[in-house]
């Protein structure tokens, strides 16, 4: 008997069937995604806005933060006038009105906003922090608001209101969400208040002592987010020294790790706003686009006072795009600089060319970056021989090795471990490190050092640690001596600059002397 028949009416059959719709584990990483990309939906619509490509990922970030109370400190650094403050005061608004709805919904994460959402706004001046305090309340009060906020399964209303003895207050009557106004200047006293989400506008002008002793603690109960956000400027601030804290924790970031620093410029406004760019375009002939106005509003540039050892776009400037990082080299010899890991820091060894045969016209030689090998957390026995591994890739005419601590004996071991290669154990007082930076700075700035630049390069943690840290390296002036070292903050390290300086001393002796012309009595 054929089944064709029966095949078809099973066919038919399941074609009526609907589709069932799978429910994800509360708990799930994929369930979180999901809310938020919700979420962010939710925003959209009550805000009645549509967010730029490139706001979108800020937006889903801050909301993640939020439903899954990582206690995170974000960055966001843009051009002027492209839509950070609109990110924020959208976001805040719409969690205002559904956090407390969903929590009954999803308790497991969303039980702490059962009493209400509570946001604080932040900025240097009151007028500032009024940018997005009135935006929320505009949002929160529009008509297109009021029909959501009188829906049956909402039913709330936003109530705005004057000074409060500590600042200006919107609320939302049923679900007990609140967002307060209040300044962080230094002679402000704000303390005593809780929130669950922190915004601090313009905070390259916020004063440091006040966001780390008065406005972080307010998020301490409930594990809360806050979030710097501003453009560059002259001088170092608090906000500058998180951006630089979350890119080194970007560069070390690990699978599953969340990002901590959102960065565009004018060319990524530009792209999804015509208007934009048509106005950078006038503004880069009456300003010019070098100039210091053009780079810190639109460039996301901070032209920082005299302090860096290495500017970015200088930096930028030693990569070779095309070189990649070089495993092996026979062809000449080439010297190692080897920093000895202390406490907290790592073993860095940096591999360095060197093109003997045509110095500059003042002696110098290039130098390029072969490769890098860093050592963390390994004992003493284990690194010796990873060094050794190393360095048997090269043909080395120099080692040299920071003296400094257990360095003098680590080259000890290192010259009988390598007898065919001369090892040297350089001095770390002032006068030697002076000598190190000088030179350092001499061959960056006759362009005669090279890092590998290439794409492959720029993706390893190595490559990503090396330019983190160069950037991160301030110049010290001790007397008469001129130093470098990192700033004292989290996370900051100099291994790779170290490596890199004792690496490029071992070529100082062997530059052109100078001709020095005398006269001489036979000839005439």
């Amino acid at each position: 008997m054929s089944t064709d028949i029966l095949e078809q009416d099973v066919l038919t059959e399941y074609d009526y069937v609907p589709d069932i719709e799978i429910e994800l584990d509360e708990a799930s990483t994929e369930f979180v995604a999901e809310l938020c990309t919700k979420l962010v939906a939710f925003t959209e619509e009550f805000c009645a806005v549509e967010f730029f490509p490139y706001q979108v990922p800020i937006a889903y970030r801050f909301i993640e933060s939020v439903v899954v109370g990582d206690g995170e400190e974000l960055t966001l650094i843009a051009t002027r006038q492209s839509g950070k403050s609109e990110v924020l005061s959208n976001v805040i608004a719409s969690m205002m009105v559904i956090l407390p709805k969903l929590a009954k919904v999803y308790p497991l994460w969303l039980s702490k906003f059962s009493k209400g959402f509570w946001c604080g706004v932040f900025a240097p001046t009151e007028d500032q922090a009024d940018t997005v305090f009135s935006r929320i309340v505009s949002r929160l009060t529009s008509d297109h608001a009021m029909s959501f906020l009188l829906d049956p399964e909402i039913d709330d209303k936003a109530t705005s209101g004057g000074a409060r003895g500590k600042g200006k207050i919107v609320t939302l009557k049923n679900a007990g969400s609140l967002c307060r106004m209040q300044t962080c200047n230094p002679k402000a006293k704000i303390e005593s208040k809780t929130y669950h989400f922190a915004v601090v506008d313009e905070a390259q002008g916020a004063d440091e002592f006040v966001i780390a002793k008065s406005i972080k603690p307010m998020l301490a109960f409930n594990n809360g987010t806050i979030v710097l956000t501003g453009t560059a400027t002259r001088t170092k601030s608090y906000f500058y020294k998180m951006i630089q804290y979350n890119k080194r924790r970007e560069a070390n970031k690990v699978r599953g790790q969340r990002t901590p620093h959102f960065e565009y410029d004018w060319r990524v406004a530009a792209k999804y706003n015509s208007n934009y760019g048509k106005f950078i375009s006038k503004e880069k002939v009456r300003i010019g686009e070098d100039s210091d106005e053009f780079q810190m509003s639109y460039c996301n540039k901070w032209i920082l006072e005299k302090g860096m050892f290495v500017t970015e776009e200088r930096l930028e400037r030693l990569y070779d795009v095309s070189m990649p990082m070089v495993p092996e080299w026979w062809r000449t010899p080439i010297v190692i600089g080897i920093d000895v890991a202390r406490t907290t820091d790592s073993t860095v060894a940096t591999a360095v060319w060197v093109d003997w045969d045509h110095p500059d016209g003042l002696g110098f030689f290039e130098h390029r970056i072969l490769n890098w090998l860093e050592i963390h957390d390994t004992d003493w026995e284990a690194q010796y021989f990873k060094i050794v591994d190393f360095v048997r890739n090269y043909d080395v005419l120099r080692v040299g090795i920071d003296a400094q601590g257990v360095g003098g004996a680590v080259a000890e071991r290192l010259a009988l471990l390598l007898p065919d290669m001369e090892v040297l154990a350089l001095s770390s007082d002032a006068k030697a490190q002076n000598e190190r930076w000088v030179h350092l700075t001499e061959l960056i700035q006759r362009n005669q050092l090279i890092v590998p630049g290439h794409s492959k390069a720029r993706r390893t943690r190595r490559w990503k640690k090396f330019n983190q840290q160069m950037l991160d390296l301030e110049r010290i002036n001790r007397g008469p001596y001129l130093l470098a070292e990192a700033p004292d903050e989290r996370g900051a390290f100099d291994d790779y600059p170290d490596s890199l300086a004792l690496a490029c001393t071992l070529t100082v002796h062997d530059i052109m002397p100078t001709v020095t012309v005398a006269e001489n009595p036979f000839f005439n």
